[in-house]
């Protein structure tokens, strides 16, 4: 459920959320609620009233100056003048029923679906609601129970309409959806607590999290109820089956040879009436157990170890088997009642539950470790003490906090260095993809700008497409199109011919052909030319079996690596923004199709990768992370060798091209037979229409291409599209082959390519943790970069800026960046292998200041620091040691209150906080520890740490991308050499626990899907249409076998760079004068008093790159060019004349000729860039404005594209991350001894009066 809010919450309006206890008198009642809500109750004719007192007096002229008086038309008329308005309030409402909505694969998965008409009075409050619409909940199941034939799993989803009234009267509206868990009801009787016990409270609790406290938010009304039902035939406990051999070898499980359906019941008296002697036979134990199993199934399912666990307060754990113990059932009962673990085996589709008498002996062989003996049961990693093991229990992570078995990489085998010599080779063929579709509008009621509002605007219907196929020596067939209905099917199946095609060759490889010279390189090869060791003797010819040319000397094992099977080579089909667009087309046609489906997932709807049968679809847009027209552009001309060879005008396609995307949106739109207007051309996506020059551009392409129907334009559009694609992509295949020597076709994303690019540049061999208390140690410590407003306002004062006042000191604002921050971290010493734990840590602590930055060893310490009030003030812009928190209210000043008074949002999610509090259990690098000690913070203690050999490994390869980048003679290799270094960092961060494991499911895989939704493991099911579902799988097993520790200390030393230059360069320069406004990861934003800031800058020219000033600017210079690490001023020498910061990432930068520069998280470029000025950042500063803006984007639900128009909170004064002063300008960090929470000088002023009296 917690998980299910967190995900909410990201949706929801900036301004969602707030946590202020408010009087309910003092919130205005929004128009929608008063409409569905309030009924006019009259009152009765009364007595006069007698002339009161003057205390009376004086509080009804009160009562009368707050409220409007009714109408004594209104107070006078009698009840029967309202007859006929009353009688409308006795009408029988419309009945609420279930229809269908979605059902798939042979009805195994089903969606109902209550729609609940406006102004239902059934649907004006969620709790009346769902205890009104219970019967029919009820009945729909109790219905499902008996079609089904069998038990269920339901998930009830509600969506709710929520209104605020802001402070400027408008109405802001949102619409979450609230879902709770699957649950699981096998017979009609358990439907009753499975509703009211659990689904019930769980969602209203979901929903007063939304509207609790003051948040502003009411609910309007119910609009959508929707059941979902899985088929469920559990896995069920029977009668006696025969353990594993192994399982037997262990003696740690009884297992009862019972005849019957009870093993449950079997297994528990044989571990509450322990028998020494022949405990496998029934007649060993009572039949009078004093168990209750009222209404437990037999045989049980897991999903029922809970109610057996109430009934007989019990605590069962439920372990299963699968070549190893796995992680069935975890007990939530009190952790003082015994344990009693149970293990469920299986054996052709049979299962059999054995009680574990011991379950140490059970497992104490899982790893080398034999002296373990203390096991945690939701990970299954052992400790040789339980001390050791409830140290470790707050710690147990997990996946989302749910039990798993984590499992380390052996000793032995934990070591990580490049392996994957056949990704050297290029991929023999690859597609190269793209479509086109209809917009067809949605009809719907206009947006009301007042209100934060979602609209879909248009659907999106692939129309056309288009491929080619490139084979590994550059040849090629011509381009293959197709327009017309059904277009993602047929493209489906004509690649599906493809393949047969390709398969057919590698059924027939080329013989190898060799030249004298390849027979002159062969004899003198010394090295193999797939894994570059000796030969030693061991040498044969690899060759291509495509084309037949020799490759070069290898290994024999090495060249049977490289053996081609046509039932096993993939095929990579590459479209630019698969993820995001044309996989979600593809997904509506791949159930209508023959082959083996798979997916790499985001989540259920969305995918890094997905293949079909031995076609596997990838994402240029993964590797190159630009549009294409921008890829174009950054390229040479004669790198499009394969445009030019179908389009021999292909001059005039090499720049961007123009398309009325949504002007095309009918098939009769391809009949046409002239282009049209220059405003058909207008995307709302961009909210730009095209320019004068660009119309004229398709003109031009029209007539040169001889077009005679937009259907003919149409074509040629997509087909360009599409050998542009293929030209830029072979072009980054080239690159990549030549400087790394390794293929992208055979990775699914740049930080995987960059990886393997590091790994076998450098040669290096990392040890992978076998610890799994040093993983979770090192996880503790990861923190990203901080992003931080500790200035909200600043106006520079020197001749450069309009309105220099010469009375006043001179002050500029720089805005600083370091170049390339990960990579000056990645450059620095990082941890390689030899982790053990330091076992004397109080000597440590004495040394700890005295190890070398360089030194072959490092730590990384868990310790307790202490921050001194005298560094308050010094430190306060920029605090050392910032930790991941959930602000309190509490901590929040009287201003951010009146913000939050007012309608704005303040989530309660963790965030990273740099603050000037104590810290405790505090995980860091070492070098973070010396910096933060010489800065003046004081070490406490150390509770831990872990010692680690380092050496600079990745330093030889981020030098190697940075002389690259220098040396580039076009755009497109500079940025690639950028993107090289930065997407490793990616790599190194990698958390496999936020992986998801996802089974698409299509109609003729019923087995399939039964299994699935059946395993223990299975989470949820998403229905996409009749024929293909996606079922999401919880894991059976974490192995965490990625170098987290490289990760973690790159962030960390990424902050001592930060905090050195600010701390021992900037304020050692000019103390107090310098003031940090704001912070993001690798930029600082200052203003700095002083005469000439360039010129100060120009007496330190070696800590800064000025290679992007002007040439004739008296700093420009190439001698710190790319340096990473070195500071780059964002505006290249433009001075800045004003700034305002309202929080992280919202922000507006004015340089003095106007050019305005403006981040506005989770707003598109399109608004930021054309509708919010510099100007309103102000307002929403200086007058606590809230400000909202339209946008167009494009969302998917169930693959299907639309066109969505939002109305959303753009700009808003509320920040949480820093305690705010009342002139709305000044912050502090929290812990701050000035920081005083709202509240506190009231309370003080009270207590004063109390001791005075």
């Amino acid at each position: 459920m917690d998980e299910y809010l967190e995900q909410i919450l990201a949706e929801m309006p900036d301004s969602a959320l707030q946590d202020v206890v408010r009087n309910i008198l003092d919130e205005p009642i929004p128009e929608a609620v008063k409409r569905r809500l309030l009924r006019p109750l009259q009152p009765r004719k009364y007595r006069p009233i007698l002339p009161p007192r003057k205390a009376k007096e004086r509080k009804r002229k009160a009562i009368q100056e707050e409220f409007d008086p009714i109408p004594l038309q209104n107070v006078y008329r009698s009840v029967g003048d309202y007859q006929e308005e009353l009688q409308g309030l006795f009408e029988e409402p419309e009945e609420l029923t279930f229809r269908r909505a979605r059902w798939a694969i042979g009805n195994f998965l089903r969606s109902w679906k209550m729609d609940v008409p406006e102004g239902h009075p059934q649907g004006a409050d969620p709790r009346t609601f769902l205890e009104s619409v219970e019967p029919k909940i009820h009945e729909k199941l109790e219905e499902e129970l008996r079609v089904l034939r069998g038990g269920l799993k339901f998930q009830l989803a509600l969506k709710v309409e929520l209104v605020k009234v802001n402070p400027d009267g408008s109405e802001e509206y949102f619409e979450p959806v609230l879902r709770h868990r699957q649950e699981t009801v096998l017979q009609e009787n358990e439907i009753t607590a499975a509703l009211e016990e659990e689904t019930f409270p769980r969602l209203q609790e979901t929903l007063e999290k939304l509207t609790h406290r003051g948040s502003g938010w009411v609910v309007v009304q119910v609009h959508t109820l929707w059941l979902d039902i899985a088929r469920y035939q559990p896995l069920r406990g029977g009668s006696y089956i025969k353990l594993p051999n192994k399982l037997q070898d262990k003696k740690a499980v009884v297992n009862v040879k019972n005849k019957d359906d009870h093993c449950l019941r079997w297994a528990l008296r044989s571990a509450l009436f322990q028998v020494a002697k022949n405990p496998q036979r029934p007649t060993k134990y009572p039949q009078a157990d004093g168990l209750d199993f009222t209404g437990i199934d037999a045989p049980t399912p897991i999903s029922q170890i809970g109610k057996v666990e109430r009934q007989n307060g019990l605590a069962i754990n439920v372990f299963g088997w699968d070549e190893g113990v796995i992680v069935h059932h975890v007990s939530k009962q009190p952790k003082y009642m015994h344990r009693i673990n149970m293990l469920l085996i299986q054996k052709a589709g049979k299962f059999h539950y054995t009680w574990v008498k011991d379950l140490n002996r059970l497992l104490y062989d899982q790893n080398k470790h034999r002296e373990q003996k203390h096991f945690c049961e939701r990970c299954l990693h052992g400790y040789s003490r339980e001390d050791l093991l409830e140290a470790h229990r707050p710690e147990c992570k997990g996946i989302g906090h749910t039990a798993v078995r984590v499992e380390m990489p052996p000793e032995g085998k934990n070591k990580l260095a490049f392996q994957n010599h056949h990704k050297q080779l290029p991929a023999l063929y690859i597609v190269y993809a793209d479509f086109e579709a209809l917009t067809t509008k949605v009809e719907g009621p206009e947006l009301d700008p007042a209100k934060s509002n979602t609209q879909r605007t248009q659907h999106h219907e692939a129309c056309s497409y288009c491929y080619i196929v490139v084979r590994c020596d550059g040849k090629t067939e011509a381009p293959v199109e197709y327009r017309g209905p059904n277009a993602a099917e047929h493209f489906l199946r004509s690649l599906q011919e493809e393949e047969r095609g390709i398969q057919e060759v590698l059924a027939n490889p080329q013989k190898m052909r060799m030249t004298s010279e390849d027979w002159e390189s062969h004899w003198t090869a010394r090295r193999c030319h797939v894994c570059d060791k000796p030969l030693e003797g061991d040498s044969v010819k690899d060759h291509c079996h495509i084309t037949g040319r020799y490759r070069g000397a290898a290994h024999s094992a090495c060249n049977l690596k490289l053996r081609l099977s046509p039932k096993t080579t993939t095929i990579p089909v590459v479209f630019h923004n698969l993820r995001g667009y044309d996989s979600h087309l593809l997904m509506q046609a791949i159930s209508k199709v023959e082959g083996r489906v798979s997916c790499i997932p985001n989540n259920t709807e969305k995918y890094i990768s997905f293949s079909l049968g031995q076609l596997r679809f990838i994402d240029s847009a993964q590797f190159l992370l630009a549009p294409l027209d921008k890829l174009v552009a950054a390229n040479k001309p004669e790198t499009f060798q394969i445009t030019a060879r179908y389009e021999p005008d292909c001059t005039l396609l090499l720049r961007k091209g123009v398309y009325p995307y949504e002007y095309m949106d009918s098939w009769g739109r391809f009949e046409e037979t002239k282009l049209p207007p220059k405003e058909a051309f207008y995307s709302k996506l961009t909210d730009a229409s095209i320019s004068d020059s660009d119309y004229t551009h398709a003109q031009r392409v029209w007539e040169t291409f001889g077009c005679k129907t937009l259907g003919n334009y149409a074509d040629l559009y997509c087909r360009t599209d599409v050998l542009l694609l293929a030209d830029v992509f072979e072009n980054f295949r080239k690159t990549s082959q030549k400087q790394y020597g390794l293929d992208p076709a055979h990775y699914y994303t740049s930080p995987g390519l960059s990886w393997d690019a590091l790994l076998k540049k450098t040669g290096v061999e990392l040890e992978l943790l076998t610890d799994y208390d040093q993983h979770l140690f090192i996880e503790k410590g990861m923190r990203g970069g901080i992003s931080m407003v500790s200035k909200r306002h600043a106006r520079a004062n020197n001749p450069a800026v309009e309105g220099y006042d010469p009375e006043k000191p001179n002050s500029h604002i720089l805005y600083l960046d370091a170049n390339n921050l990960y990579g000056w971290a990645m450059s620095q010493p990082l941890p390689t292998g030899g982790f053990r734990w330091v076992e004397d840590c109080t000597a440590l602590a004495g040394t700890i200041k005295d190890q070398p930055a360089d030194g072959p060893e490092g730590f990384i310490l868990e310790v307790d620091l202490g921050y001194p009030q005298e560094l308050h003030g010094h430190h306060n812009a920029y605090p050392l040691a910032p930790e991941r928190m959930v602000v309190q209210k509490e901590w929040m000043s009287e201003y951010q209150h009146g913000l939050l008074g007012k309608g704005m949002a303040s989530t309660e999610v963790e965030k990273l906080v740099p603050n000037l509090r104590d810290k405790n259990h505090y995980v860091l690098h070492y070098r973070n520890l010396q910096l933060y000690l010489r800065l003046g913070l004081r070490l406490r203690k150390v509770h831990r740490a872990l010692r680690f050999e380092q050496s600079p490994w990745m330093e030889p390869y981020i030098r190697m991308n940075t002389e690259l980048r220098k040396q580039a003679t076009n755009a497109f290799e500079k940025d690639l050499y950028k993107l090289m270094n930065n997407s490793v960092f990616g790599k190194t961060m990698e958390n496999l626990r936020k992986r998801v494991d996802v089974k698409l499911v299509r109609s003729h895989e019923e087995d399939k899907l039964r299994r699935l939704l059946a395993s223990p493991s299975f989470a949820r099911a998403n229905i996409f249409d009749d024929d293909l579902a996606a079922v999401e799988v919880h894991k059976s097993r974490l192995v965490l076998s990625r170098p987290v520790y490289v990760g973690m200390s790159i962030l960390d030393l990424s902050k001592t760079l930060m905090y050195d230059f600010y701390y021992n360069q900037l304020l050692a320069q000019y103390g107090d004068r310098c003031q940090l406004l704001y912070t993001d990861t690798d930029s600082l934003l200052l203003e700095i008093q002083t005469e000439d800031v360039y010129r100060d800058m120009g007496k330190h020219v070696e800590l800064y790159d000025t290679s992007d000033y002007p040439r004739e600017h008296p700093l420009h210079s190439a001698e710190n060019k790319k340096v990473v690490g070195k500071m780059t001023d964002e505006c290249a020498g433009r001075p800045i004349a004003e700034y305002v910061g309202l929080r992280p990432k919202m922000y507006s930068i004015l340089e003095a000729n106007g050019n305005n520069m403006k981040k506005a998280k989770g707003v598109s470029k399109a608004v930021v860039r054309k509708h919010i000025r510099h100007e309103q950042y102000r307002e929403a500063l200086f007058e606590k404005t809230t400000f909202r803006h339209g946008m167009d984007v494009l969302r998917s639900e169930r693959h299907h594209i639309y066109g969505q128009r939002l109305h959303k909170v753009s700009l808003s004064p509320f920040d949480s991350k820093r305690w705010i002063a009342e002139n709305g300008v000044d912050t502090l960090a929290y812990g701050h001894r000035d920081a005083i929470p709202a509240g506190t000088t009231e309370m003080n002023d009270y207590l004063d009066e109390l001791l005075k009296g």
